[in-house]
This record gives structure tokens, C-alpha cells and sequence, in this order.
């Protein structure tokens, strides 16, 4: 399996995971809070808990509820999904974070000492 970190907007967070032959899995573990899993090419299993697993073609997404342990296996070979949740602090609240990275107007769209106050505010 491979995961690759694709970044944030705001106080949305991507990451994208491929499964490259059938049967491979991503092991159980849990999140503090629900997120969603679009899956955009192919299909797999998911597991919840002890609950037998449900099956999923893409394109659809797939409801991963906090606090339970879900593991997901591919189905088919070349099977990419991607998480999708809000970041969010220690006490829970969504936290907003902007960057250039994935925005083509970035630069265009901000006025002059923008970035510069940013820091301000967030060092104060």
C-alpha cells in the first residue's frame, strides 16, 4: 500500500492511499472523529469492529465513524481512495490552514502584507 499526504485547504485535509493488487489491506485503527473515504477506482472491503466487512465500487464515498476500528482491503488490483476529514485542534474544533500548494491564484488572490499579518495574528 501506498499513502501520500496531498495537503489541505482550509481546514480540510487529503490523503490519498493506493492499494496496487487485490487483497491488499490497510489495517484496522480508529479516528477521533468521522471522516469520509471517496473511493475513485476500484472496490473493497471494508471492515468495522467484528462486523462483517461491506463491499464498495467506485466511485462512491464511504462513512468512517469516530471511535470504531475499520480496516479496508482491496478488491481489485489498482484500488485508490482517498480520506477526507477536518482538521481539528486537541479540544475538537476545526482549524482552518491555507497554502499555495494546490491553489492557482494563490498568489494573485491575496493583497499586499497579507502573509505578513497572518504571522502577526498567529504569533500574538
Amino acid at each position: 500500500m501506498k499513502t501520500f499526504e496531498l495537503g489541505y485547504f482550509g481546514n480540510i485535509w487529503v490523503k490519498q492511499n493506493v492499494l496496487e493488487l487485490a487483497g491488499e489491506s490497510f489495517d484496522g485503527h480508529e479516528h477521533k472523529f468521522d471522516h469520509v473515504t471517496l473511493l475513485v477506482s476500484g472496490k473493497v472491503s471494508v471492515q468495522i469492529k467484528d462486523n462483517p466487512p461491506k463491499e464498495f465500487t467506485a466511485p462512491t464515498f464511504i462513512v468512517i465513524r469516530k471511535e470504531h476500528q475499520h480496516k479496508i482491503t482491496a478488491l481489485e488490483d489498482k484500488t485508490i481512495y482517498y480520506c477526507v476529514y477536518a482538521l481539528r485542534d486537541l479540544d475538537g474544533n476545526a482549524m482552518e490552514i491555507f497554502g499555495d500548494q494546490h491553489d492557482p491564484e494563490y498568489a494573485a488572490t491575496r493583497s499586499a502584507g497579507y502573509w505578513e499579518k497572518v504571522k502577526e495574528l498567529e504569533a500574538t
